[in-house]
């Protein structure tokens, strides 16, 4: 994936993310839900979904036509449409620039707030260790609530806090000693509660998510709306153990309005505290069914958020990773294959360049043919024929080895479809108009009866190679070029007769007698080897000194 599609796709995921909290950010109100247990379940699922939105939903392909920024497409030079030449655009180096910048920005944000966070973190441990055991005040609550956190008075905090997993410790500020009784035990079983449930690892996994998405305010409001719903789930509680719920909302009101008092995270907004207090009050609670329907309602809210997100906001696949889904068939593709092979074969009036370009056209189109359909023959052909012709016109003999050995692997694959569909080898494929086999060949082929190279049978490997000469005559003429050759090999791995199929008059000879020479590793079928039949290129060519060179051999 790119890192524009990443930056899209960040985008889109956020305003899924903005989508799905704003529809279902009312829901709770317009039902009149007062139970603290189903707004939590409801606000917790609710953010679990923003988090899964990515692996909950089909990524789309980019659109038909979509390139990479870097470059683009232009036509031919003389306004000819069937010649496509790409183009850099100039704009790509600042495309790659502001993504980097803006991942460097959302990565830094992200590391302040887990820095400040654990700093935060540090500071309570260090703190918890100074200061003077309460625990005998409150062993009967511990008791009755099955907890084992050190309960600390503090004369530096200034609010309760609650926090650590395994060795949980609940600091309370010496402040609070000025309350009633009552109000202090409600305030400390309010604490062990958390201890009880376990809520500092869901407050530092929620920290993390906030952390993550600090630039997202939506998210902010949603890790905000679990964590005020999980505080009155705990009021709940801590009002069914005391059975005090008057005490306990004139302790909450107490701790909003005293200037002496610090509230803890609970007691920390007026807002929530309002909303709490609101809640508190009504002692009378949902019935079952309202529970039920409240329910559906709410997981019907929520599919249809994150449904409406995903459709009106869609992620976007990368091409490296989706195989293509391009709605053209690869018959379509290869048809525009063909006009670009006749274009570069018979238009005399093109550059080598735009020879090359066209050529190159002919395989981008086939490749996408084969993409949709990798058995497609008549696509395996063409790229096969367009890649010898550019083979033929390259000066690199490196360049030119790794086409013709893909060229060959193409031609082998058509030819075995095709005579697993019982079709004669066209000439195309046998190399080039090939001749008819000589009688010798034919009664060595109908004696042994070889296998073919093709599909899942592998060319066998060359264990004795013998370079061809290259003939003074055709060195003197400048006359070089690519023989194909077609060899028959023996069970023992030897060359039991040879013909051409691709000649060059004045090399043949000197091609057939070096390759009646090669031996191969026998090839073994079911244990016992068997003959082959394997087509061969021994490409002649010139230095630019003139001197013979005849080392380019190859399958």
């Amino acid at each position: 994936m790119t890192g524009e599609q990443a930056a899209v796709n960040l985008f889109s995921y956020s305003l899924q993310i903005g989508v799905l909290v704003g529809i279902c950010a009312c829901i709770p109100r317009l039902l009149r839900i007062s139970a603290p247990a189903i707004q939590h379940a409801f606000w917790r699922a609710l953010l679990v979904a923003c988090l899964l939105l990515p692996v909950m939903q089909p990524w789309h392909p980019p659109a038909p036509g979509h390139r990479a920024p870097a470059a683009s497409s232009a036509r031919g030079a003389a306004g000819d449409s069937s010649v496509e030449v790409l183009v850099f655009a100039s704009d790509a180096g600042r495309t790659r620039n502001w993504v980097v910048a803006l991942l460097v920005v959302l990565i830094a944000g992200s590391v302040c707030r887990l820095v400040w966070v654990g700093a935060g973190v540090v500071r309570l441990r260090q703190r918890s260790t100074a200061e003077a055991d309460a625990n005998g005040e409150f062993d009967d609550l511990q008791r009755s609530l099955r907890t084992h956190a050190a309960i600390r008075w503090s004369g530096d905090a200034q609010q309760p806090v609650t926090f650590g997993l395994f060795h949980p410790v609940v600091l309370l500020p010496v402040s609070l000693r000025s309350l009633d009784p009552r109000a202090l035990r409600a305030v400390v079983a309010h604490e062990l509660f958390h201890v009880q449930r376990r809520d500092w690892a869901w407050l530092v996994l929620e920290e993390c998510v906030r952390a993550v998405f600090w630039f997202h305010p939506a998210m902010w409001w949603l890790v905000s709306r679990v964590q005020l719903a999980r505080e009155t789930v705990v009021d709940e509680l801590s009002i069914l153990f005391t059975n005090a719920r008057r005490i306990y909302l004139d302790t909450l009101l107490t701790l909003a309005d005293g200037s002496a008092l610090s509230s803890s995270h609970p007691f920390s907004h007026r807002r929530h505290l309002f909303h709490r207090v609101m809640l508190l009050s009504k002692e009378g609670g949902m019935s079952p069914i309202r529970v039920i329907a409240a329910s559906c309602v709410l997981g019907v809210a929520l599919a249809g958020g994150a449904l409406t997100g995903v459709r009106a906001f869609p992620l976007q696949a990368s091409d490296a990773q989706k195989p293509p889904r391009d709605p053209l068939s690869p018959e379509t593709y290869h048809t525009r294959a063909t006009e670009y092979y006749e274009k570069a074969t018979k238009d005399a009036a093109l550059t080598p360049d735009e020879k090359a370009t066209a050529l190159r056209n002919v395989i981008t189109s086939e490749d996408r043919a084969l993409a949709i359909n990798a058995d497609y023959v008549p696509s395996l052909i063409y790229k096969n024929l367009a890649l010898r012709t550019l083979a033929a016109m390259s000066t690199d003999a490196q360049e030119q080895q790794e086409m013709i050995k893909e060229a060959d692997e193409l031609r082998d694959k058509a030819l075995a479809l095709r005579r697993a569909a019982g079709i004669p080898d066209p000439p195309a494929l046998a190399g080039n108009n090939a001749p008819p086999m000589p009688d010798g060949f034919r009664e060595a082929v109908e004696r042994l009866h070889p296998l073919r190279v093709g599909g899942n049978i592998q060319t066998p490997m060359k264990t004795h190679d013998v370079k061809p000469i290259y003939p003074l005559e055709a060195r003197d003429a400048g006359v070089q070029g690519v023989i194909i050759i077609e060899a028959l090999l023996n069970a023992e791995g030897r060359v039991e007769d040879a013909r051409i199929l691709k000649s060059i008059p004045m090399l043949d000879a000197a091609a057939l007698e070096a390759v009646r020479q090669w031996e191969y590793m026998p090839t073994l079928l079911n244990g016992q080897p068997v003959p082959f039949m394997v087509t061969v290129t021994v490409n002649f060519t010139l230095s630019k000194a003139g001197e013979r060179s005849s080392d380019r051999t190859r399958m």
